[in-house]
């Protein structure tokens, strides 16, 4: 059967504002209390691996132990503040996943931290995705982790569906083919197919011969 693999944030939900939330509190205890992030600069970060979000965060004096150490501390926190306060689902992701799934093989990679992509998971039912694979799984670049899902599920065609150009990036070195989420973060320069609200998926799909 075909797989789509799926982008996280921006592309099936929208965690910014709890995540700016968690973030802020973690920023300001461990960095002082003028520390500021709003809901748009959370939403920035997003798509970024772990080890860039961390270094963005940390003064210009801290060693790679220190900006190591600080991350944890944040993508900890966070994991544990969204299992209570989850982002927020695209408008139907949920009806139109259920509808994939009948079809297709679903899948999700993300630039995130081991444990982020399941506190999405209760979100949608529990045999909605086959797998899914984080940069913590691999410490590399997203076109590897994309690879790396593929080759662990047998995975011979696949589309990836994200919404910014490092999705765009990562699916042509994992060499497979970019649908553009245009309702999320970021733009894209020549995908195969565009959406403007997730429940188009099918009929692109349908239109694309996939």
């Amino acid at each position: 059967m075909k797989a789509l693999i799926f982008d996280l944030d921006g592309t099936l939900w929208d965690s910014s504002k709890p995540v700016a939330e968690c973030w802020q509190a973690v920023g300001q205890k461990l960095l002082g209390p003028t520390f500021h992030l709003s809901q748009a600069e959370a939403r920035a970060q997003m798509g970024k691996t772990m080890d860039e979000i961390a270094a963005s965060f940390a003064p210009k004096w801290y060693s790679p132990e220190e900006i190591a150490k600080l991350g944890k501390a944040f993508f900890q926190a966070e994991n544990t503040y969204l299992a209570d306060h989850p982002g927020i689902l695209f408008p139907g992701v949920k009806e139109t996943l259920a509808e994939l799934k009948a079809h297709y093989d679903l899948y999700i990679v993300s630039n995130c931290q081991a444990g982020y992509i399941e506190t999405f998971l209760p979100l949608v039912p529990p045999s909605t995705f086959k797998g899914h694979m984080c940069f913590d799984d691999t410490k590399k670049a997203k076109c590897f982790t994309i690879l790396a899902l593929m080759e662990r599920y047998k995975i011979k065609e696949a589309l990836y569906i994200g919404d910014t150009s490092r999705d765009e990036e990562a699916s042509m070195g994992a060499g497979i083919g970019f649908i553009h989420a245009a309702y999320g973060f970021g733009a894209a320069k020549n995908p195969r197919g565009k959406l403007s609200q997730f429940a188009e998926l099918p009929n692109l799909l349908l239109s694309l011969g996939f």
